[in-house]
């Protein structure tokens, strides 16, 4: 499984993933997607069959992205004056024991000091 990390998310999240046992990409990182609007990151996403991992919760609306083509969306709802240690500590800590099918299909939102989860549609 492939996560997608969107460039308004901090690249050593990656790293987080890859430790896992997850491959990963930044957004950063990929020429043609840095920069670009959320459409040509979600259509990269389904393309690749990649879970989006990002800050911004544009992604989650249905009436803006068509949810059911994405294989998984992780939100991290952190404020924004958080330093990057803390936010990588609490993702590794919170994303610990999951599996590639606890990703499947769903929306997972992390924030300080839990983890919710939904369907996608």
């Amino acid at each position: 499984m492939l996560f997608l990390i969107d460039e308004n998310t901090t690249s050593s999240i990656r790293t987080l993933f890859e430790e896992k046992g997850f491959a990963a990409e930044c957004v950063k990182d990929i020429h043609e997607l840095r920069g670009q609007p959320d459409e040509v990151v979600f259509d990269y996403a389904v393309a690749k069959q990649a879970v989006i991992v990002t800050k911004d919760l544009g992604f989650a609306n249905p009436i803006r992205f068509p949810l059911s083509q994405l294989i998984g969306l992780v939100v991290l709802r952190f404020p924004n004056e958080i330093s990057v240690t803390i936010l990588y500590k609490e993702v590794e800590r919170l994303i610990e024991g999951m599996e590639e099918q606890d990703f499947r299909k769903r929306i997972i939102v992390i924030e300080p000091g839990s983890v919710r989860s939904r369907r996608l549609p």
